[in-house]
């Protein structure tokens, strides 16, 4: 358990190093969300790919990604046309990453307790 818990905060640290990485090394831009993408969520589950909806964003005349986007594809529809503000640094490809959107950080908290848990339980 010592093992698996230590697997599961290294795990939630690379998540926030991931996002943070292009926060703290990029800019600020306004993008207007002009379609949204199937794209491979790049994991899967019972060994299906899953798909993720996300948003491209057009920031002066170019299309990027967003790291995450809408759970309901009829939700998401409604933000096409609407500007939002991202992070976006080149260096790391056509991926941006939405300002206030805490959805990494609430995962990465839940997957970092319970490997905190795992490890606290072992030692009991």
């Amino acid at each position: 358990m010592w093992i698996l818990g230590s697997i599961f905060i290294i795990a939630s640290l690379l998540v926030l190093y991931l996002k943070y990485r292009v926060v703290f090394t990029g800019k600020k831009c306004k993008g207007k969300i002009v379609d949204i993408v199937n794209q491979n969520a790049c994991y899967a589950v019972g060994g299906v790919n899953v798909k993720k909806h996300a948003y491209i964003v057009e920031i002066k005349n170019k299309e990027y990604y967003t790291a995450h986007g809408c759970l309901f594809l009829s939700l998401g529809k409604r933000k096409i046309g609407k500007e939002i503000v991202v992070f976006k640094n080149e260096k790391y490809g056509k991926e941006v990453f939405k300002c206030f959107d805490f959805r990494i950080e609430i995962v990465a908290f839940l997957v970092f307790l319970s490997g905190i848990f795992l490890i606290y339980a072992e030692s009991r």
